[in-house]
């Protein structure tokens, strides 16, 4: 017994010993930054734009159409370095700005093409800082105005960005973090989707912006200039010879009849598979992908194995032309390797690869590229042929 209460004094004892939440900030006194802008500014300066929930709107189901209904506002700061620019606007802000929950990252163009090299310290060293999350290039606008934009589906606009993002089948939240893995890396140069303003006719009324989009990519190069543009297809073609593609819709035209069929897919993968012989380095690009037909306009019945091992191959050969062409469009007009082709290079032959590495922008350009996929048609619906299509005109 005596054993038990010696016990429960040193228990009681040490409680005298323990430190409390000293440090703690109340949900009261914060201000929750969702969206975040980076533009360029006169004198070199940098303007740092934030969108802040307003805590009394949210969970009250409102669109954001209206300025009485809106779930956001928008605060700015400007200063020599990002930190400087959030004290700026810190200073306008009763409460302490939030990073924690950050989503989404907007740059404005000229920024992006003046370089991103003097903002980007703080995202590696401030460990408050989220590293998931999507990072985007705000194209023919500044980061400030596209934060401005509302967005009819979403309560807070910035997140409109990233759903979008994400329903095109890109790296969505880890866009930023993979930007600046790359930053890092001699292997490969980074990259960042690019979204663009939606405006009415009148395009010089800041009320006539109605919505944004998803445009195209930005490639950078070694100084993180942006130095070119992927459109759309280009863009998913890059994204699925780096594997960071979730999801994609390949739309063949069939030569009899001229039409046409789209095969989605859901389960995708690639290789990169490097070759060194003697002075030559050549590259095997293999793509793959799973998927069902969700559109059939051609006179093809689907059912037969022959009709469907046509389409496959011919949905293959598209994916392939259109993967060479994106590739063959960075080497000769960009030079700069965003595919990762130097660190396939890097992990394979780490001897010579220390050898190419001084020079691979000029080695990089030289490099023989060859495209192969195997695409898999799962399902072909609940019909083979088409329904409009009669049966004399069916091809079994």
């Amino acid at each position: 017994m005596s054993q038990h209460k010696a016990l429960c004094l040193i228990l009681v004892f040490s409680l005298f010993f323990l430190t409390g939440c000293w440090d703690r900030r109340e949900l009261n006194d914060l201000a929750i930054e969702l969206g975040w802008g980076l533009d360029q500014v006169k004198n070199n300066k940098v303007e740092i734009s934030a969108q802040f929930i307003i805590p009394s709107k949210m969970g009250m189901g409102q669109s954001g159409r209206s300025e009485a209904g809106k779930t956001v506002f928008i605060e700015s700061g400007t200063g020599r370095d990002t930190l400087e620019a959030v004290q700026m606007m810190q200073s306008k802000l009763s409460r302490e700005v939030f990073r924690g929950h950050r989503r989404v990252i907007v740059i404005g163009e000229q920024l992006a093409r003046h370089g991103l090299a003097p903002v980007l310290d703080t995202y590696s060293r401030d460990p408050d800082i989220r590293l998931r999350a999507d990072a985007l290039i705000v194209k023919g606008s500044t980061a400030k105005q596209f934060l401005k934009a509302s967005y009819p589906l979403e309560d807070i606009p910035a997140l409109g960005a990233l759903k979008e993002h994400m329903q095109m089948g890109g790296m969505g939240d880890t866009s930023l973090l993979n930007f600046l893995i790359a930053t890092t890396s001699d292997g490969i140069t980074p990259t960042l989707p690019v979204i663009a303003l939606s405006h009415s006719s009148n395009e010089k009324d800041q009320k006539s912006i109605k919505g944004f989009q998803i445009v195209n990519m930005a490639i950078f190069n070694k100084d993180l200039k942006v130095v070119g543009f992927l459109n759309i297809e280009e863009g998913k073609s890059y994204l699925w010879i780096i594997n960071h593609l979730r999801k994609q819709t390949v739309t063949v035209t069939v030569p009899q009849g001229n039409r046409n069929a789209s095969l989605y897919m859901t389960k995708i993968d690639s290789k990169i598979i490097p070759i060194i012989q003697g002075n030559a380095i050549k590259c095997n690009i293999v793509l793959s992908g799973e998927g069902i037909i969700r559109e059939n306009n051609t006179n093809l019945d689907l059912t037969q194995s022959e009709n469907l091992a046509l389409l496959e191959h011919l949905l293959e050969k598209r994916v392939e032309k259109q993967a060479y062409q994106t590739i063959e469009k960075v080497q000769k007009q960009y030079r700069t390797d965003i595919f990762g082709f130097g660190e396939a290079i890097h992990q394979k032959y780490p001897s010579q690869w220390k050898v190419l590495k001084k020079n691979w922008d000029n080695q990089f350009k030289k490099v023989e590229v060859s495209v192969h996929s195997n695409l898999i048609i799962r399902r072909v619906g609940l019909t083979g042929p088409p329904l409009q299509i009669k049966k004399n005109e069916i091809k079994k």
